[in-house]
């Protein structure tokens, strides 16, 4: 593998929503970012202020897209943000704009399946995980492939990261629910020999303090 293929990856959360506090099912639902995202993204621009990323890659989505125009922000040269389709959020179907007891109740089995046995769960009118990790999947390899910068940033959900990472650490279907991504988390991937080697994963200390940065589930 040539030396100027090798890349570091920024992938990062999006900033809190509305929904992110009723903990209602966001995925296709433009849903913008609230006061409190903001500032997480504004903390996090800060904190990634002396590195040098080369471009943004984010999810069209307005709540991930206005996060990586924040980062922008505390960037010293004009990089350029790219939306890439790829990235967007699971297609929750008739779950979105719904919360989770709401959900249960009306569709108790499909429920339990996304529990359980998430990846075999076919949400009505929604895509399933593999349909999502697929596409996110792909655009992350065309990137790599086809980008010339060493430093990258990806700003996407927090259901599209799972898949990521699951993906780039080869870990099975099971993880699906073993992985934390909170809100302005960062995760940090060394591409190397046609490998992805973690060097963080969910960081975020720079948004919390440690004692308040566990049990959070959405």
């Amino acid at each position: 593998m040539e030396k100027n293929n090798q890349k570091v990856i920024f992938l990062i959360r999006h900033g809190n929503t509305e929904f992110n506090e009723k903990k209602l099912f966001r995925g296709h639902f433009d849903v913008p970012l609230d006061s409190a995202g903001i500032k997480q993204a504004e903390k996090t621009g800060k904190f990634l202020k002396d590195i040098n990323l080369n471009i943004i890659y984010s999810s069209p989505l307005s709540r991930a897209y206005r996060t990586a125009e924040i980062i922008k922000k505390y960037q010293k040269n004009n990089i350029e943000i790219i939306k890439e389709d790829g990235f967007k959020d699971l297609n929750f179907g008739e779950w979105e704009g719904k919360d989770y007891d709401e959900a249960k109740l009306l569709y108790p089995e499909i429920f339990d399946k996304w529990i359980k046995e998430p990846f075999k769960a076919s949400i009505p009118g929604g895509e399933t995980l593999y349909n999502a990790q697929n596409r996110s999947w792909e655009t992350l390899k065309e990137i790599v492939a086809r980008d010339t910068g060493s430093v990258l940033a990806i700003v996407t959900h927090r259901v599209i990261n799972k898949l990521l990472i699951l993906k780039m650490l080869d870990i099975g279907e099971s993880g699906m629910w073993k992985i934390n991504q909170d809100p302005c988390c960062i995760n940090i991937f060394e591409y190397r020999y046609k490998n992805f080697f973690v060097s963080k994963l969910n960081y975020n200390f720079h948004i919390t303090d440690i004692k308040d940065s566990f049990f959070h589930i959405d």
